[in-house]
């Protein structure tokens, strides 16, 4: 019996005086909440299921990174040869294998890079960056005004093996104002050193490169500028930006170095052998962990994180080629 129909029982049964019927409910019971929302059940938090797509996804991920070209490049370029660490350069030079994980923290420099790329590209086409250009041959005209990813050539080594020109790429060449401009996506700690002891060595030479290599093509360079992008900052106000006046000294150091570099190991090597060179190698000063990635990485054979179990045999070296190693020098003394 429904509701209504139980309280019509009872009005019909108090005007003819019939005793109320058993199945009635008292008028007292209280009637159901009709009015309120059903109770949130409790969330359980142990529901977290063994994840079985991400291992595959994470290879496609890693796989991609690990086949981007600035990770397969075997020949060094200019972001490497200002390094502090002789050791490094010298094992790149020589071509040594490597072995590394894939980098997550460079691959967002890249998406980074990637993108400024494209947005510059498409300002061009804007009358606003467009600018009056007088060519080589005195035709003054308008011209874009900028140049992603340029790509210019900065010098070459030459050794026993054959030689190579050295390469790179210009994240951005700001042609009306003569300026490279290079992107450093970095975290919190590199922020800090660069605040209290201006750009590494290395990104300074890379900059002083990219202008040797615009040089080269007749062009005219007047700054090099470096901006350290914040990767752990909400805002672009975090960012560090930093300017100088071109010189091409530098630049010009880095090269010397590693074909002077360059020609010592082919000396040892047909003196006595690669496996003389490599110990050579092997013996040159590193910069360490806190001042050299490859280092932090540990990337190269004489790096095994144990030792014992490395089966690479290295063979002594003798003293008439230890006596070279000072003539190679980590850094470079900038005048400014």
């Amino acid at each position: 019996m429904s509701m209504n129909e139980a309280v019509l029982a009872v009005a019909q049964a108090q005007q003819q005086g019939d005793a109320i019927p058993v199945d009635v409910p008292p008028m007292t019971q209280s009637a159901p909440d009709m009015g309120k929302p059903p109770a949130t059940p409790k969330t359980k938090t142990d529901t977290m299921e063994e994840p079985r797509l991400w291992p595959e996804i994470r290879q496609l991920i890693e796989a991609d990174i690990q086949n981007a070209p600035r990770e397969l490049q075997r020949e060094i370029g200019p972001s490497e040869l200002g390094t502090d660490c002789v050791h490094c350069l010298a094992a790149k030079l020589a071509g040594w294998p490597e072995r590394r994980s894939p980098g997550w923290l460079p691959f967002i420099g890249t998406c980074v890079h990637a993108h400024f790329e494209q947005m510059f590209r498409e300002l061009n086409r804007e009358p606003a960056h467009q600018f009056l250009y007088t060519s080589e041959d005195s035709v003054t005209g308008l011209g874009e005004r900028w140049r992603s990813e340029y790509r210019v050539t900065v010098g070459r080594l030459q050794g026993l093996h054959g030689g190579y020109d050295v390469t790179g790429s210009i994240d951005l060449w700001d042609r009306k104002t003569h300026s490279t401009i290079d992107w450093k996506i970095v975290g919190n700690t590199t922020v800090t050193k660069v605040k209290a002891h201006g750009p590494s060595q290395q990104y300074r030479v890379q900059a002083s490169l990219y202008g040797m290599g615009l040089q080269n093509e007749g062009e005219l360079v007047e700054r090099n500028c470096i901006y350290f992008l914040p990767r752990n900052k909400t805002s672009l106000g975090d960012a560090l930006p930093w300017e100088t006046r071109f010189g091409p000294e530098p630049g010009k150091w880095a090269l010397a170095r590693a074909q002077l570099l360059v020609n010592l190991m082919d000396i040892i090597e047909q003196a006595d052998g690669v496996g003389v060179r490599d110990s050579w190698i092997k013996q040159l000063p590193a910069a360490g962990p806190d001042k050299c990635f490859s280092c932090k990485g540990r990337v190269w054979p004489d790096m095994s994180a144990l030792p014992e179990f490395d089966e690479k045999p290295w063979p002594d070296v003798p003293d008439k080629w230890l006596q070279l190693i000072p003539l190679i020098e980590s850094e470079y003394q900038f005048t400014e």
